[in-house]
């Protein structure tokens, strides 16, 4: 016989004193909390992921390189993850700076993503490309991501 009395929220076996609990009662009140239990846990709307986890607890990376004046320089980047998209800097300078006596303009900050870069930059799975132009390459632009000895940051994000 089944108890007398259900819950309120699951419909769960409530014993009164004269219930005569049966090993099917408590099999089914099983079975209901294990489905409800195992539908919430694995429920990902609410829950997250292991991987969505790690995103939060190191969601950059960051580094500096020493500009050694290569117009082509390959980074490999140190990071466990594969980075969508980051900025690069040099230490010490503006954005941009420009040389109004020789109508030139230097460019020392880039924004990079696997699916597309400011000129200059470029990132491609873990690596970063980075270029020095020793002649303007639109009009009167520069592109300074490689001079020598000027130290660049950069900050990859996942």
């Amino acid at each position: 016989m089944s108890s007398t009395n259900k819950t309120s929220n699951l419909k769960l076996n409530s014993w009164i004193g004269s219930d005569k609990p049966q090993r099917e009662d408590f099999n089914r009140d099983n079975s209901i909390i294990d489905n409800i239990v195992s539908t919430h846990h694995s429920n990902s709307e609410i829950h997250t992921t292991a991987d969505e986890k790690s995103k939060w607890n190191a969601p950059y990376y960051m580094n500096s390189y020493f500009g050694n004046g290569s117009v082509t320089r390959n980074i490999t980047l140190g990071c466990d993850f594969t980075p969508g998209w980051g900025i690069i800097f040099a230490i010490n300078y503006l954005p941009g700076a420009t040389d109004f006596k020789n109508s030139a303009h230097y460019n020392y900050f880039a924004i990079v993503s696997q699916n597309g870069s400011t000129v200059g930059a470029e990132l491609s799975g873990k690596k970063l490309t980075v270029t020095q132009s020793s002649v303007a390459v639109f009009g009167n632009e520069f592109r300074s991501f490689n001079e020598t000895g000027t130290t660049y940051y950069y900050v990859m994000f996942r």
